[in-house]
């Protein structure tokens, strides 16, 4: 955060409570972040008044007409200016000098260490490495860990999609003679959200889910997403960006409801491909709210 900046109303300002942003730079997305978050960046220079912003709607405009964030990207700028003009150019190049010779040093120990250290990371076993953060090659990869929480939608929008269940297995032969075939359904009633976040047919219970148990169906089913990824890819070259989705977990243990927090993407092939690969995920059951799992697959470099 830059000199002089008043730290306090970046900490205390109420406004910045909540929300979620996607941001655009250097022709790429990225977020979702935190207001608090996307404040800070603009104190820092990482991000400026004219930076694009979305809540995830679909609507993208410059972050400093965004009331929220108006008085923060003007501090922000004249902080920034303030400095540059108080540094000077002397100053600039003297902490440029410094800079240019850590970076030396760091890079004669690097030439040092760097052979043992590529020793190490191609000997590691898969089960050292995050399985969360995997990179899965052709450039696709997860841009940030699995986040898992409960229900933090506060309507299902446009952008959700339930996610259909398998249909029954067919019964033996013989049995069940006369009787009409099981409904197929979309959604199971006992992970349906009522309003509130209680569950259909009882009163609000308390989330009563396993995260661990959560994080590792996620860590051991998310390659099973990465060809809907990798088939985006060659169907949108031009796209390079993180690809934020959310899905909830119905208290059966199976993925209940999809969100897809770009919007070009909220329909199509990939979003299709994801509802079918998320259809055949199984967690175990458990009473309570239901949680959302939160995670974004970067395409590209």
């Amino acid at each position: 955060m830059a000199p002089g900046t008043d730290e306090t109303l970046l900490l205390d300002d109420p406004r910045l409570e909540g929300g979620e942003w996607l941001f655009r730079k250097g022709g790429q997305v990225f977020g979702p972040v935190d207001s608090r978050g996307l404040a800070a960046m603009l104190y820092r220079g990482e991000l400026d008044a004219s930076t694009s912003v979305s809540p995830g709607d679909g609507a993208w405009r410059a972050v400093g007409e965004v009331p929220v964030f108006l008085l923060h990207a003007k501090r922000a700028e004249a902080a920034q200016r303030i400095e540059r003009e108080v540094t000077g150019a002397r100053l600039i190049a003297a902490r440029r000098g410094r800079r240019r010779a850590v970076l030396w040093a760091l890079a004669v120990v690097l030439l040092v260490v760097g052979a043992a250290v590529i020793g190490l990371l191609l000997a590691r076993r898969p089960s050292e490495t995050s399985a969360l953060l995997e990179d899965f090659g052709a450039g696709i990869s997860i841009a940030s860990a699995a986040r898992v929480g409960v229900d933090n939608r506060a309507a299902e929008g446009d952008d959700m999609v339930e996610v259909p269940m398998d249909a029954p297995s067919p019964a033996p032969a013989g049995a069940g003679r006369g009787k009409p075939a099981p409904e197929r359904r979309g959604l199971a009633a006992s992970s349906r959200r009522a309003p509130g976040g209680a569950i259909d047919g009882g009163d609000l219970v308390a989330a009563q889910f396993d995260e661990r148990k959560i994080q590792g169906v996620v860590s051991r089913e998310q390659r099973t997403l990465v060809p809907c990824f990798r088939d985006e890819a060659t169907r949108s070259p031009d796209f390079h960006g993180d690809v934020p989705i959310e899905f909830a977990i119905g208290n059966d243990g199976r993925v209940a409801a999809l969100w897809i927090d770009e919007p070009r993407f909220r329909a199509g092939a990939l979003k299709d491909c994801l509802v079918n690969a998320l259809a055949g995920w199984r967690f175990e059951a458990f009473p309570g709210q239901r949680p959302t799992v939160s995670l974004a697959f970067r395409i590209g470099r």
